[in-house]
Order: structure tokens, then C-alpha cells, then sequence
């Protein structure tokens, strides 16, 4: 099959576009003045229209758009509109970067430069692809239905192939926060993470997660019913009637700029407000881009479990506030959670400081994409770990009966690989500050939620990304054992020893070639010398006594109470 191409594009809006515009906005009926209760002001439209009229430029614009490099595709039989911008930088990671409604790419503008470009080459580079959603700006209007969140994430994943990146990152505000994990949810084996604004996860009913929430969880409950009751009525409209709201956004420049100025903040510059909607309206997507809101609310594809690959929260006040207990429901690998003051000046009881946080906070949200990919693709390197979590890998690789008995006491193979994720879910939590697992890793039941690998890989990837953010000479690295903080050599041994010492219980269980290597274990053995003492009898049993033949690998064992030829 022909792959369609890749296009070349330039902005070029008609001239007699423009003066069409201009006539419009000049001509234009106006309401009469309501108080800011009723909605959107005569005040604050009025304003913004004149902006538009006498000040704003779209030729500049337009020029500002044709500096970086843009192309065109189809893709699911659509025309997908898109920026490409690549580092001058060989370790460059790619990045594909999702906007929402009511904004566009015109979001990303600030955040190019620094991105691709970081005036120390300490920092991490980005090559960035910014693609207007289908039915926004120059990807519509859309001419097919169902272009809701899971179909804009594969076609997003199939853009990143077409442009030969096999791993990338995706980062998303607004409606790009939901289609973000959801691409990492298609392709978790080219995602190396997912950064996002928000993580939109609710109450699901079960009075249980309502339990003992924090006062901050409560005031942000307290913050969505507000909105739910006062600002909501777009997502309702969107989700049940775009058409009909269609015939005024595509009729009239006015009604536009007042429909879509209801969710940009009050404090927000002039000139951001208008570039966007401007280019819904010299694009004729009005009408199609709240469309995305009726897909999603009648789509009938919905997904199962948590999503799985590494993924960021840099929050600001103001805008929407994410519950940590909802969202690790949802989001089962979540490894940075951030969140931002960015003090807005000029705004009025409605407005939403943050939400566009790549315009309104650039260095704050770049720096936290920087660090969060930083600490995965360019992080500290631990390869004590990484030989660790690959013996794990291969002994569940190797099961066949998952309920056989292992040398762990009562425990089946089940349950050893219970622990041993939970186990490194608190070596991640400890670090991050995140939540830990969500189950006690010295009782496991002996039931997974989802198959061996895709069960275990979350755990490994949450851990080797929470010590990529520790130094090797850190002196106190926090813990879930009972010494606490240790330096940071000893507390990723510890991680290490645990990871390998279960996939050997395991490879053993299920008559397997060990996959705890003299090497591995040599390397090991003096981390074990540090820490066992104290955990005997809850941990690890009492040392056996060595045999004159053992390698490194049986001596670790017996070290930590094992007998290398256990068998069932």
C-alpha cells in the first residue's frame, strides 16, 4: 500500500478573506449589555474585537506561521495539517505535541525555540511535531465523523511513523492531555512518555475513593462542581448540538470571538486570543472543531485499565486540578507530579490562570518537559538495575505454570512476581513522592489484573525512571525499608538485589536457567552484606552455610537464605 505523502505548506489566507473579515466585524449587531453572570461581556467582547480590527496583524501572523516548517498528509482520509520543527541536535528526543478547544497550535509558538533549541547543550533538545487536530485550523474542516480521542491518538502514531520516529514522547493540554496517554496507550513500545496538564480522571462512584480526601483534594472537587455549574454549558452544547451552533460560529466573526473567548482567561494578552481565533475563523473550523466533543461523548470505543507508560502532571492553580487517587486509577505509571503557581494579574472571577501554560508560563512548562524526559531518555544510568529488571523480564518470559511454588516460603510464582513489583513501585514511590502500590507486596493474592508483562513492565519502567533523577554520589536516597534513606549506590543495589533475587525464585520455580548471572551477582553481594542483617526473619532467612564449589551467584543465595538447588 502507498503511504500518502508528505506535503510541503504554506499559510496563504486570500486577501479578499481578510476583507470580508473586516467588513463583518465592522457590520456586526451587537446584544445588549448583561452583567458577567449572563456570560461573556459586551465589555470584554467589544475589546477583543477591536483588538482584532485595529491592531492585530494577521499578514505578521501568517509570516510568524511560514517561519517553521509545515506540512500536510492524509491520514484516516483527512487532511492533517502539521508544524516540523527539528533540533539542530543529534540526541534531540521527538516530541508530539496536542492542543485542545478553543486552541490551536498557536499554543506551542513560544516553546519551539527553547525546546529544539536550549541555550546550554546541558539541557535535553526536542525535535517537535505539532499537528492541528482534525476539524481545527488548517486539518479541517473535517468532512468524516468519529474523529474523537482514540482515533486523533492513532492517527498521531501513524504520523510519527510516517516520519521515521520509532521512539518519541507525546505532550498534550486541554483536549491534547487526553489524547496524550492514549497514544501511549496504542504504541507503549515506541512511548517514552507521556506529559501532560491535566489528567481528566473522576469520581467513579464508589464512595470508597471518597474517603479521607485531603483538604486540597476537596477544594478541587469544590473547583469542578463550581465549573460544572457555571462554565459547563459549552461541553454540553458541543457534546449534544454542534450543528446547530455551527450556522452562528460560521456566519458571523463575532459570535466566534465571543463563543470561543468564554474559556480563553481574562488575563491572557490580546494578541494570543486573537491569533487563535482567528485562525478558526479564516479556516472555516468553527463549526467542525467542537465536533471532537460530540465524537467523544457518543463514541463507543472505550478503553480498558489503567494506562502503562511513564507519565507527567505539571499543574497550574487556577486551571483544572487533577486528584492523585483518580488519576493513578487511570494512569498506573505515573512518575512526576507537578504543580505551578503562576500568579495571573487582570483576571476576573471566571478566569483560568495556566491553562494555556506554554504561552502564559513557558519556562516553567519547558523546564518541567525538560526534566521529566530527561529523567527518562538522559537520566542517571544505573546498569546494576537495568541487568536487574532484565533477569526479571526473562524468568516471567519462561513461566508456564504460574501457580507452582517457588523457594519464597507459601508463595507461588503468582505472587512472587506481585512482590517484586510491588517492591519496586516503593523504591519508585519513595523518591518520587508518587503512590506506592496499591496492595500490601507481603501478602499478594495471587491474582494478576492483567498478563505477566504487561503486569510487571509499569513497575520496572516507574522505578529505573525514579532513580534516573538520583545523582550517583547522592548521599541519602529515600527508601522502603527499614534503614531508610540510603546513598544512592546502596538504595539502587537494594532495588537491584530484590529484582534479581524474585526472578531467580522464579526461573527456578519454573525450571528455568537462572537468570542471576555470576556477574549480577557478584556485584550484588556486597549490597547484601549492607542490608540483610536487619531484614532477616521478614525478608530474607538466615544465611546458609556456603558450599566449597559455589560461584557468586550460589553464594548470594545462601548468603540471603537460599538454597541455589531448591527444588519443588
Amino acid at each position: 500500500m502507498t503511504v500518502p505523502a508528505l506535503r510541503p505548506f504554506r499559510v496563504e489566507i486570500p486577501q479578499a478573506a481578510l476583507a470580508d473579515l473586516e467588513n463583518r466585524l465592522r457590520g456586526a449587531l451587537w446584544p445588549d449589555e448583561l452583567p458577567a453572570e449572563y456570560g461573556v461581556t459586551n465589555e470584554r467582547v467589544r475589546a477583543l474585537a477591536e483588538y482584532w480590527l485595529e491592531k492585530f496583524d494577521w499578514r505578521a501572523f501568517e509570516a510568524r506561521l511560514n517561519a517553521y516548517p509545515q506540512f500536510v498528509t492524509e491520514i484516516d482520509g483527512e487532511s492533517i495539517h502539521f508544524l516540523h520543527v527539528r533540533s539542530s541536535r543529534e540526541d534531540a528526543t521527538p516530541l508530539v505535541l496536542t492542543h485542545g478547544w478553543p486552541g490551536s497550535i498557536v499554543e506551542y509558538l513560544d516553546v519551539i525555540g527553547p525546546l529544539t533549541e536550549p541555550a546550554s547543550a546541558e539541557e535535553p533538545a526536542f525535535h517537535l511535531v505539532i499537528p492541528s487536530l482534525p476539524g481545527f485550523g488548517f486539518s479541517g474542516p473535517t468532512r468524516s465523523a468519529g474523529w474523537e480521542t482514540h482515533r486523533t491518538a492513532a492517527a498521531w502514531a501513524e504520523l510519527m511513523s510516517r516520519l521515521g520516529y520509532e521512539k518519541y514522547g507525546a505532550v498534550g493540554n486541554d483536549g491534547g492531555s487526553m489524547i496524550s496517554p492514549e497514544i501511549g496507550r496504542l504504541a507503549p513500545e515506541k512511548v517514552v512518555g507521556v506529559h501532560v496538564t491535566q489528567l481528566f480522571s473522576f469520581p467513579s462512584g464508589d464512595p470508597a475513593e471518597m474517603a479521607d480526601l485531603s483538604e486540597a483534594d476537596q477544594a478541587a472537587l469544590a473547583h469542578l462542581q463550581w465549573f460544572s455549574e457555571n462554565m459547563f454549558s459549552f461541553n454540553i452544547l458541543h457534546s449534544q448540538q454542534p450543528h446547530t451552533l455551527a450556522f452562528a460560529l460560521t456566519d458571523s466573526p463575532l459570535g466566534l470571538l465571543a463563543w470561543n473567548a468564554q474559556l480563553f482567561g481574562e488575563h491572557l494578552d490580546p494578541e494570543f486570543v486573537v491569533a487563535n481565533v482567528a485562525l478558526y475563523w479564516l479556516t472555516r473550523t468553527g463549526g467542525s472543531s467542537i465536533r471532537f466533543y460530540y465524537e467523544n461523548a457518543h463514541t463507543t470505543s472505550r478503553p480498558e485499565g489503567p494506562t502503562t507508560v511513564p507519565t507527567a502532571l505539571a499543574m497550574f492553580k487556577g486551571d483544572f486540578q487533577s486528584i492523585r487517587r483518580f488519576a493513578e486509577r487511570d494512569h498506573a505509571n505515573i512518575v512526576s507530579w507537578n504543580s505551578y503557581d503562576v500568579t495571573a494579574t487582570g483576571g476576573g472571577p471566571r478566569d483560568a490562570a495556566g491553562h494555556y501554560a506554554a504561552h502564559e508560563a513557558t519556562d516553567v512548562l519547558v523546564a518541567d518537559i525538560r526534566r521529566f524526559f530527561a529523567s527518562l531518555t538522559g537520566g542517571t544510568s544505573w546498569p546494576i538495575l537495568e541487568a536487574a529488571h532484565e533477569a526479571l523480564r526473562s524468568a516471567i518470559a519462561g513461566v508456564t505454570d504460574w501457580s507452582a511454588p517457588t523457594p519464597c516460603a507459601e508463595w507461588n510464582v503468582t505472587q512472587v512476581l506481585q512482590h517484586a513489583a510491588g517492591d519496586q513501585l516503593g523504591y519508585a514511590a519513595q523518591i518520587t513522592g508518587t503512590g506506592g502500590p496499591d496492595f500490601n507486596p507481603f501478602a499478594p493474592s495471587g491474582t494478576l489484573p492483567a498478563p505477566a508483562p504487561e503486569y510487571l513492565e509499569p513497575t520496572l519502567a516507574a522505578a529505573a525512571a525514579a532513580f534516573a533523577t538520583v545523582a550517583h554520589d547522592a548521599e541519602a536516597v529515600p527508601t522502603p525499608l527499614p534503614q531508610g534513606a540510603l546513598p544512592a549506590k546502596v538504595a539502587v543495589g537494594a532495588a537491584a538485589l530484590d529484582a534479581a533475587v524474585h526472578a531467580w525464585d522464579i526461573a527456578r520455580a519454573s525450571g528455568q536457567q537462572s537468570p542471576l548471572t555470576p556477574e549480577l551477582a557478584e556485584q550484588l553481594l556486597p549490597v547484601a552484606h549492607q542490608l540483610a542483617e536487619p531484614l532477616r526473619g521478614f525478608a530474607y532467612a538466615p544465611a546458609l552455610e556456603e558450599a566449597p564449589n559455589d560461584d557468586a551467584a550460589a553464594t548470594l543465595l545462601r548468603y540471603l537464605g537460599r538454597n541455589p538447588e531448591w527444588t519443588a
